[in-house]
This record gives structure tokens, C-alpha cells and sequence, in this order.
């Protein structure tokens, strides 16, 4: 099925990315000179088990759906699995931004320590864009469908409902995140610019966990 060998799929290149990044933070030259980049070389092996952590969760869920996925082959997909695509798509992205993120407090600790360049500014920047990406979604009354073309449609009341909770969730992560933040910013002020991007992937790695569990427990009955 090309669904699922595409979920399988995106699954192995987050498995990849993690070991890279992990690999990149234990060879990081400047770890054995300076404190403050080893603190950022664990932070980075820590983020990058927390997305591996994710995708052995995902990975049991997509296992326990494939004979459900086998047997609506025939039919094609519909509304039920579109939602639990986009579900499922928006942890992935949520993942994803996990890793961009542990580049973006790299950056976002040199440009706050006046050592940045411009490809830190680029790291940075980008490393809101899968949070932006994922909390577009949920904040959107839309449903995007998987007809080549075919323009969003609006959200039935369930979806806006799991959307809505899930907003919720991710509001009580960003106050605990930006609780954190402003404490870490008291001890050293350039804590709080390296770990503003934390806050943003918390709001949206909360959101899309919440919204993939409720279509998970809805598919479930």
C-alpha cells in the first residue's frame, strides 16, 4: 500500500535524522572546550531520543492499523483515514521539528552570545517553521483532502473539537515552557533567546500529540 510504505517511510527518515544529529553532537569539536556547548551537545542527544522515543509510539500504532488499512484498500480512503493521515502527519512534523529545533538553540545561543553568523540567523529562523506549520493546522476550521487539487473543505464539528482540545493542551505545555524560560533568562539572559525555539515546538509537539491521540482513541471506540 503507498500510504503506508510512505508512513513507513517518513518514519525511517526521522530514525536517521536522529542518529545524524546525535552523531553530529558527539563529535562537536568545541563540547571538550567549553561548558555551555556540551550543556547544547546533551541537549541535542536528548531531543533527538525523545524523537526516536516518538517513532517506536507511532511506529506500534501504524503496526496495530494495517489490517484496518488493508481492508479499506479496496474502497479507497475515506474520511475516517484521511483524519488519521493528517494526524499522524502532523506528529511526524512535530518529530521533525524536534530536530530543526535542536540546531535553532545552537544558533540561537551563538547569535545571543554575539558569536553568530548569518547561517545561525538561517538556523534559527527556520527552526519555527514545523511548529508554524503544525499549529496552522490546528488553529485552522478546514480539512485539506487528498484529491489532487481539490481545495480545503471545512472541518466537521469532531475535528474542530479534537483541534480545539488539542489547543487547549498546547496552551497549558507553552505557559509551563515559557515558565522554564523565564526562569532559565533570570540565571543567564542568553538562555532565553537560545530556548525561545523549546517554547514554540512545545506548543506544537503538544498540539499534534493530542490531536493523534484522540483520533487514535476515536478509531478505537
Amino acid at each position: 500500500m503507498s500510504r503506508q510504505r510512505l508512513e513507513w517511510g517518513l518514519l525511517a527518515c526521522l530514525v536517521l535524522a536522529a542518529v545524524i544529529l546525535m552523531v553530529v553532537a558527539a563529535r562537536a569539536p568545541e563540547a571538550a572546550r567549553a561548558p555551555e556547548a556540551a550543556l547544547l551537545s546533551m541537549t541535542a542527544v536528548f531531543f533527538a531520543l525523545v524523537v526516536l522515543g516518538l517513532v517506536v509510539v507511532m511506529a506500534f500504532d501504524l503496526w496495530g492499523k494495517r489490517q484496518a488499512d488493508l481492508e479499506v484498500l479496496a474502497g479507497g480512503p475515506d474520511k475516517d483515514q484521511v483524519q488519521s493521515s493528517e494526524a499522524f502527519g502532523l506528529v511526524f512534523l512535530a518529530a521533525l521539528g524536534l530536530l530543526y529545533m535542536a540546531f535553532g538553540v545552537e544558533a540561537g545561543w551563538r547569535i545571543a552570545s554575539q558569536t553568530g553568523d548569518i547561517d545561525d540567523w538561517w538556523s534559527a529562523i527556520f527552526s519555527l517553521a514545523m511548529p508554524g506549520v503544525v499549529m496552522s493546522t490546528v488553529l485552522s476550521d478546514k480539512f485539506r483532502t487528498r484529491q489532487a487539487g481539490a481545495l480545503p473543505k471545512p472541518a466537521d464539528e469532531l475535528v474542530i473539537h479534537f483541534r480545539r482540545h488539542a489547543l487547549v493542551w498546547s496552551f497549558r505545555a507553552t505557559l509551563v515552557a515559557l515558565a522554564a524560560l523565564y526562569v532559565a533568562g533570570l540565571y543567564d539572559g542568553r538562555l532565553a533567546v537560545a530556548g525561545a525555539p523549546i517554547v514554540f515546538e512545545a506548543a506544537a509537539l503538544t498540539a499534534a500529540l493530542r490531536y493523534w491521540w484522540l483520533d487514535r482513541a476515536a478509531s478505537h471506540g
